[in-house]
């Protein structure tokens, strides 16, 4: 239910305020995505904030829970659903980009979540693979459970 409420919560952002969702990995307790927005428009905040606030209200609305917070945290209208920043980088050139794609991609295998990128249903590895920036079998598999180690293929 979450993740489906945070795809059109998404989509319906990205309406208003346009970026191209260019990569992403959903994990269960945070997520990663790399976003293509128009020539210079930097506004990344002003999306983040925007489709975070709709995630939060419509979670809540439909029973959702939320993690408590702090008396101090709720007089600034804050609510548990989501940590209170974000990290931003402008992606400087192809090396920092490829970078970027192979950390959200290789996420849920330094998790201990999967075995392999291919194996997490909730990534744009797979549009990757077909786009032939990845093999399917990229970085190898790693033992789980214990401690993850995980092979890059290069």
């Amino acid at each position: 239910m979450a993740r489906d409420l945070l795809g059109t919560v998404l989509r319906r952002t990205a309406a208003e305020r346009p970026w191209e969702m260019t990569a992403i990995v959903l994990l269960p307790d945070h997520l990663h995505m790399i976003w293509t927005l128009e020539d210079l428009d930097l506004d990344y905040s002003v999306r983040v904030s925007a489709f975070k606030k709709r995630f939060t209200r419509e979670w809540l609305a439909s029973g959702g829970a939320e993690a408590p917070v702090a008396r101090g945290q709720r007089r600034h209208r804050l609510r548990g659903v989501w940590q209170r920043r974000f990290w931003e980088h402008t992606i400087r050139d192809a090396r920092d980009f490829k970078m970027h794609l192979d950390y959200i991609h290789i996420n849920p295998v330094k998790h201990g979540l999967a075995r392999q990128p291919k194996d997490w249903s909730w990534s744009s590895f797979r549009r990757y693979v077909q786009m032939g920036e990845y093999d399917e079998d990229w970085c190898g598999r790693v033992e789980l459970p214990g401690t993850v180690e995980y092979y890059w293929n290069e």
